[in-house]
């Protein structure tokens, strides 16, 4: 019986049913299965004068926004909302996107700027056969750079990992790079 009294409302349209016809074409347990409906808000009963209607949650909307000029504003104050808060998501996201680019480019420069410095104080202390420990080298950079030890050899790893082709290391010392279980602490040009 719910689903016919369902169906009845759906057909109704925005103008609702009124109860008493419901009463009348499925007797009065109708109002059990009305109260049922009602608690779940699938269905809205309204009073007019002296006649109850009854609609769908669907239908309901579509009569407040043709008969009712204060939820007709409501609901375009609120779609004008969630177009703004639409914006200001796209907007951020933008704004992420250009904060990443930006950082990855400043990463990029301050190890453009790394290499170089490391490059020059690798020359400046290097011996007759070209091994520089790293500690000469982190003292020089970490001063001039304002770095912290971690990061001078966080920064050195990369660069070494990545020019392979222009840095040899060789394992030894009391600090350096460590890779595959040893300390590696002198380095030199190839």
């Amino acid at each position: 019986m719910m689903n016919e009294i369902l169906e009845k409302l759906e057909s109704s349209g925005i103008g609702g049913t009124k109860k008493v016809d419901l009463k009348k074409t499925f007797g009065k347990e109708c109002e059990s299965i009305l109260e049922e409906l009602k608690s779940k808000e699938q269905i809205f009963i309204e009073k007019k004068g002296v006649a109850y209607f009854i609609w769908t949650k669907e239908n309901y909307i579509k009569h407040l926004t043709q008969n009712d000029p204060k939820f007709k504003l409501m609901l375009n104050l609120l779609g004008s909302v969630n177009s703004s808060l639409t914006k200001v998501q796209a907007h951020a996201e933008t704004l992420e996107e250009e904060l990443e680019k930006h950082s990855s480019q400043e990463s990029l420069s301050q190890n453009d700027d790394f290499e170089g410095v490391f490059n020059s104080s690798l020359n400046e202390s290097s011996t007759s056969i070209g091994w520089v420990p790293f500690t000469k080298i982190r003292e020089k950079v970490c001063e001039t750079h304002n770095l912290s030890k971690d990061k001078f050899y966080q920064m050195a790893s990369n660069l070494i990992e990545n020019h392979k082709d222009r840095y040899e290391i060789s394992s030894g010392g009391q600090e350096g790079i460590v890779m595959r279980g040893l300390v590696h602490g002198y380095v030199r040009n190839i």
